[in-house]
Formats: C-alpha cells, structure tokens, sequence
C-alpha cells in the first residue's frame, strides 16, 4: 500500500520505481533539436533545491504546439495523451531559485516563453540527450530531456498587459495569483508564471510540482473565506463524471463548509496493483495547515468545487468520491483530477431529499462497495432538510 502514498517518490527506499520502470523502457523517437517550436510552457525541476533545473519545453513531432498544454484538446484515450506528451522534450540547466531577482539572458527568455499566450519559436545549442521520459503524479508527463547551453527566442512571444504589469507591480505572490485569476486567465498559465519568479516581493523560481499546487490552494483558500458568509445550500445535489479512468461522484448537502476527497484506487489500477487501497483527508473552514495525505489530488479536486459554490455563493458540505480504476494505466498529472471534477461540476445535477438517498445513487455507480468507503466519511454540522422542505 505504500504505492499510493509514494506515487514514484521512492519512499521503498528502492533506487528507482518499478511502476514507472515500464514505462522507462519504451523506446521514443529523438528528432533533431536545434530550432523548434514551444508551447508555452516551461519545466522547473525541485532535485537539488535551491540550485534546480528549469527550461522551455520543445515540440519534437508535428502537431499544433498549442495543444500540448491544452488537456480540452486532447485525446480522450490515456495512451494517446501519454503518446503526444511523449512528443515534448524537456531541455534544461542549473539556476538557482534566487536568480529571478535578477534574471540573465537565458532565464528571461524562459519567462517571455512562459508568459505567451501563444507559442513561441526557440533556437540553441543543447546536447546531453537523456532518454528516460518524465512521469509522475502531479504534473503532465514529458518525454526525453536535453541539456542546453543557450537557448534564443525568434518568434515574437504574446504576453498580456495585465501580466506585465502584475509582475512589475510590488505585490506578494497570494495577490499576483488572485489578481491573474479574477482577470480571467487559467490556473495552468498562472501555474507557469508563477514557477518562473515572474510573482510576488522576492521573485523565486519555485518548481512546476510545488507551483501547481501552490495555485490551486492560494485560489480555494481565498475563495473559502468568502463562502464561509454565504447561506447553506437547501437541497442535496449529485454531480457525476468519468475521464481517463477516473470516476467523480461529487456530493454537496447542506451544511456550513467542509470538504472531503475519498479516493479508492481499485485493485489492478495504476498505484495499486495488488489490492483496493482506499485513502481520505478533510477539512472544515479555517485553512487547511498540513500537507494533505491524497498530495496535489487533494488541492486539484477542492478548487472547481469551491469555485462552484462561490459562484453559487452557497456554502456547502461537500463529499468528492474519486474511484481510478485500471483504464488509468499512465500517471497524466493531477489536471486529470482538476478538469474531471470541474467537468462534473459542470454537468446537471441530480437532486435529492436526503444525503443517504444520494450516497446510494453514487454507490451504483461505484464499483467498490459502500461499506468500504462510507467509513471514510464524516459529516460536520449537517442541517436537517426538513427546514427546507
């Protein structure tokens, strides 16, 4: 069961993982490297923090460079997915973190790249192919890497006023994220301004795993303290959705707020070869302090949520049921989980009289039995429907 907990971080104390060994093994064709384009995005790696790896990431195939960043263009099929990812090179070389106070040449180009809203075309002198594709559970996966010596932006990059000024003003990193946000721009382009030290007072790299979250928790902890003064939902409600062999069953009763993730990975899926593992963690509404147990999946599923309700502006007790099952047979990045409960979400609701009416709809759907993961639920401050009916 450690598996699960370690996601490939090795905490088996084993020199490398055997889940992603198999994946290590598949052979990948290296295409020539001296100009190509990027899609805007960039890679900073946390090994050997403060000084890391950080570079742009170049397309090696023929596709739209745009898509590469785009998960609503991608294929519904995990092995596609994980076939187009395969087509990014991940190039780099050593900063450290504090080299955004006072950017050279290289790493500005890496910012403009990370900024566009657009790709950009890049030309430089890199060497060191490294085969072994990049895989874990947080951010989307990636295929060879390469070392570069220099790299040169020649394509004009787009970047948004409001990023420029954002970044020029003296402002702490928590307001940069809200300011991007509420201007419109998506979590994944904040994400990628953010790990370049483009935000906040000290401007630091931070690495892509780390900014992600760092987003998405920045994002809901602000939004909850807002919700926490909306009135309480009158009506059960059930949102449904499955991508990537990933199933959501989101459920919001009425309550004050609380949150809580469930995840059940069922016997013979990615992290959980040999048995159904079944994990949780929670929170009510004072700032979750700790690391969640579920990692980035965690922050990934609350913020679409917290999102619904503050447009709602509602509160709500919310329960996320995700069950991954064994048609996830590549970790593609927790935007899996991001984009699947946002989706959901999105979709019409079922409505219901009774929490329990809704939790057994949910467990039809649910291929692990309900008395498996029931237990990992607790209820804070449920209100009685019988007010609202």
């Amino acid at each position: 069961m450690l598996c699960v907990k370690c996601k490939g971080r090795l905490y088996c104390g084993k020199s490398s993982c055997p889940i992603l060994d198999s994946f290590y093994s598949r052979s990948y064709q290296i295409r020539e490297m001296d100009e190509r384009p990027t899609p805007p995005s960039v890679f900073v790696g946390r090994t050997g923090y403060p000084k890391i790896y950080a570079g742009p990431m170049l397309v090696l195939g023929d596709q739209n460079p745009e898509i590469y960043e785009n998960p609503s263009a991608f294929s519904s099929s995990v092995e596609e997915v994980l076939s187009l990812r395969m087509g990014l090179a991940r190039t780099y070389r050593i900063f450290t973190v504090e080299s955004a106070k006072n950017p050279d040449r290289n790493l500005s180009a890496l910012q403009e790249i990370a900024s566009s809203i657009r790709f950009v075309d890049v030309e430089g002198e890199y060497d060191r192919i490294i085969r072994k594709p990049s895989l874990d559970d947080i951010t989307m996966p990636s295929g060879i890497s390469a070392v570069f010596r220099k790299v040169r932006i020649v394509s004009n990059p787009k970047i948004p006023q409001k990023v420029e000024k954002v970044s020029e003003d003296e402002i702490r990193a928590v307001d940069g994220v809200m300011n991007l946000y509420i201007s419109g721009f998506s979590t994944s382009y904040i994400q990628r301004v953010f790990s370049v030290g483009m935000l906040g007072m000290e401007r630091k790299l931070v690495p892509t795993r780390w900014s992600i979250t760092a987003v998405h928790d920045i994002i809901a902890e602000t939004l909850k303290k807002e919700i926490v003064n909306f009135d309480s939902i009158n009506e059960v409600l059930l949102f449904s959705y499955q991508h990537y062999g990933n199933h959501f069953e989101v459920i919001l009763y009425p309550s004050s707020y609380s949150f809580q993730l469930v995840e059940i990975w069922i016997e013979k899926s990615l992290w959980s070869p040999e048995r159904t593992w079944i994990g949780s963690d929670r929170e009510t509404a004072g700032r979750k302090k700790e690391y969640s147990d579920l990692s980035g999946g965690y922050y990934a599923a609350r913020l679409p949520v917290v999102e619904h309700l503050h447009r709602m502006r509602r509160q709500a007790g919310v329960i996320v049921l995700r069950e991954i099952l064994p048609e996830y047979t590549a970790p593609l990045g927790v935007w899996v989980v991001e984009e699947g409960v946002r989706k959901a979400m999105n979709s019409k609701p079922e409505r219901f009289h009774s929490l329990d009416d809704a939790l057994n709809t949910a467990e039809r759907r649910i291929k692990t039995r309900r008395d498996r993961w029931e237990k990992h639920i607790q209820l804070y401050q449920q209100m009685s429907l019988k007010q609202f009916l």
